[in-house]
């Protein structure tokens, strides 16, 4: 999106990554990629530091631990303002050095939802007036309501008319994998026919992979791993579920939802009350507890209209509130503020 409106975009990752990978395929005069070992110490420091002395960027913006603590100390060092992201809603650990990464480091931080902000704001020495919340937009060129679901049903080998539930995201354990799982044979006392899907990767996946095998759920539960249709995936989905019990901000996978009319049941923590309009826009459930998970999503199963009506206020939210476009214009706006507000 910044490319497209016009800027210039460097982007540091970690090398090997996918990200690495999305980004060797992008080809702009615009854009540059640089990949390196994004663990803390000076040989990434001073690789980091002459790429931004080389690149010359007008902002650095860096969003998880690693990378503002590489980002914002080369950021400072070569005199380049320093924007920083806070996407969970994760206790910060108050203790010297940790808090600089909020009060010292960056002149801006920007949260996905206004329970990130409350946190960020209770941090020694910060600002709240740097302190920027902007919810996570969804690009609807790419998650449109208008896909078919039909290849992803036939892949998982799941029926018309059959319900197909599924959680989507990264695999760790506050993301309540655990919970989702045993909430599954509630759900087919309720259901028979459901079949169930896991999207996603991350350090959790062999474990939760074990749990499927343990439980006996293998010809219930299709584990994909990281997949790149998620649209599709959504699209071919009758409930998506959040079962997070902590460090959620604005989960982009609601949004997405929102924008692929998927009807969803989540949590009821961080902004997700906010995001679902208490219950207008979605199914709120109680974090950690997979028999309100499982009565969730049988309310859905067992009720069309309802998931239509749900799923049809939302996708109308996010075409007034969602969309990437607004979330580029305040970010921007942001990066703004601080370039005006920075000695020349």
């Amino acid at each position: 999106m910044l490319l497209e409106r016009g800027h210039r975009v460097s982007l540091v990752c970690r090398s090997g990554s996918p990200l690495e990978k999305r980004c060797w395929s992008l080809s702009d005069l615009s854009f540059d990629c640089r990949s390196i070992d994004m663990k803390m110490g000076p040989g990434a420091f001073f690789l980091l530091y002459r790429y931004l002395k080389a690149r010359c960027p007008d902002i650095v913006h860096t969003h998880s631990s690693s990378d503002s603590w590489l980002g914002g100390l080369a950021g400072r060092f070569a005199g380049i303002p320093v924007v920083r992201s806070r996407h969970v809603s994760l206790p910060v650990n108050d203790f010297f050095p940790n808090h600089l990464l909020y009060s010292y480091l960056p002149e801006r931080i920007i949260t996905s939802g206004t329970a990130i902000s409350k946190t960020v704001t209770q941090i020694r020495g910060v600002d709240p007036s740097k302190v920027v919340s902007v919810s996570a937009g969804v690009d609807l060129r790419r998650f449109d309501a208008a896909l078919s679901g039909d290849v992803i049903r036939a892949e998982l080998k799941v029926r018309p008319g059959q319900p197909l539930v599924g959680k989507i995201g990264v695999v760790r354990g506050w993301k309540g994998y655990d919970d989702f799982l045993e909430a599954i044979p509630r759900i087919l006392e309720g259901a028979p026919e459901a079949r169930f899907v896991i999207v996603g990767d991350g350090p959790g996946f062999e474990q939760i992979r074990s749990k499927v095998r343990a439980a006996g759920l293998e010809d219930k539960v299709a584990l994909l791993g990281y997949r790149e249709d998620v649209p599709e995936i959504m699209a071919a989905l009758d409930v998506q579920v959040l079962a997070s019990f902590t460090g959620e901000g604005t989960p982009q996978v609601i949004p997405q939802a929102f924008a692929m009319r998927t009807p969803v049941v989540a949590t009821s923590i961080a902004s997700i009350p906010e995001l679902l309009g208490n219950g207008e826009r979605g199914v709120l459930i109680e974090p950690r507890n997979p028999q309100s998970l499982a009565e969730g999503v049988l309310k859905l199963i067992g009720d069309p209209d309802l998931a239509v009506h749900l799923a049809k206020n939302a996708h109308s939210f996010c075409l007034r509130e969602l969309t990437v476009d607004k979330m580029m214009d305040a970010t921007l706006a942001v990066y703004e503020a601080v370039v005006s507000s920075s000695p020349k």
